[in-house]
């Protein structure tokens, strides 16, 4: 498609690009009042960089409503007096507090920002690691809508055995299997700092590799076949529909029936895609998964474009030999 030729695509490109930028490197983490007091009292860390509405400043100590609607007393000291008098009743504040287990109250050490327009949410026992969701999430929804859009072609072709169907979909399997490669490096990251390695076999982990491996032997098939161009384009179609159907199973089902320590695993409700359709975190988070996937699929329609037209350069050049 000339869209993706297009400067105006090129500038929607890197003004998605940047924001995702945003997105992942400059909103702080912020949690809860609850998060601050039970990763106070279990040791991990006295400091918690905590979301909040100021409701009132009285005598002593400022009240405020987290993220969840739990109230929390933050003590008024000399030095942070002024920035609560220059605050009014429903401001939002991030800031890093230190729990007060004798006055069951909070401390605050530092001001982070004031009236942020979105923040990501604290994930615990991931800290900052937390915003490598806006990575690893959406780059499996990407890889699956590829695998889906690489088959939708693939019966195209068989239908009306137009080449560029053709084309259109080793160019897609490349992006679900490039796509599907980069959640697996994602999620190695995530799990070496949650599970102490970076693979275990998990059986999210382990379905993702059968996957990729069932890809590569598309690609592998494509290579050896010593057929007419007919013939290999029709072998490959039916190898790329069969292929899929192991997609859904691999991606949803197996790490939902089987016990994982992956979220979502062992019929417990993962925290952004579940049955139930609702968001068990924070809403921002949420938004910003929204933004994230469809920066990777705007990026992925543009890479399938581009080798789509390289595909007809090379096949052009081979009738011309």
């Amino acid at each position: 498609m000339r869209l993706f030729r297009s400067n105006i695509f090129l500038w929607c490109l890197g003004i998605v690009l940047a924001v995702q930028v945003y997105l992942s490197f400059e909103i702080p983490v912020a949690g809860s009042f609850g998060d601050a007091a039970m990763l106070s009292m279990s040791g991990v860390q006295d400091v918690t960089p905590v979301k909040a509405t100021l409701v009132s400043v009285d005598s002593g100590f400022a009240r405020f409503s987290d993220l969840y609607g739990d109230s929390g007393r933050v003590y008024v000291t000399d030095r942070s007096y002024g920035t609560y008098k220059s605050s009014r009743p429903g401001d939002v504040l991030v800031m890093s507090v230190a729990y007060d287990r004798s006055a069951k109250g909070f401390d605050l050490v530092e001001i982070i920002r004031e009236n942020p327009a979105i923040t990501f949410p604290m994930i615990q026992g991931l800290g900052e690691l937390g915003r490598n969701m806006l990575f690893h999430v959406p780059m499996s929804m990407v890889a699956f809508l590829a695998f889906l859009l690489g088959t939708i072609y693939s019966v195209l072709y068989l239908v009306k055995k137009n080449h560029d169907y053709d084309r259109r979909a080793r160019a897609s399997s490349a992006g679900g299997f490039l796509f599907t490669a980069l959640a697996t490096v994602t999620g190695s990251i995530w799990a070496r700092f949650s599970w102490g390695t970076f693979w275990n076999w998990d059986p999210r982990e382990t379905s993702i590799f059968i996957l990729l491996l069932i890809y590569a032997a598309y690609f592998m098939l494509r290579s050896l076949l010593e057929e007419s161009e007919d013939k290999k384009a029709r072998i490959a179609a039916v190898y790329n529909i069969i292929a899929f159907v192991s997609v859904p199973f691999l991606m949803f089902v197996v790490p939902r029936i089987t016990n994982s320590l992956h979220p979502g695993g062992g019929g417990t409700e993962a925290p952004l895609l579940n049955l139930s359709g609702k968001t068990h975190t924070a809403p921002s988070l949420g938004i910003m998964f929204e933004i994230s996937t469809l920066l990777f699929f705007i990026v992925f329609l543009w890479m399938k474009d581009l080798v789509t037209r390289i595909l007809r350069i090379h096949d052009k050049r081979a009738e011309a030999l």
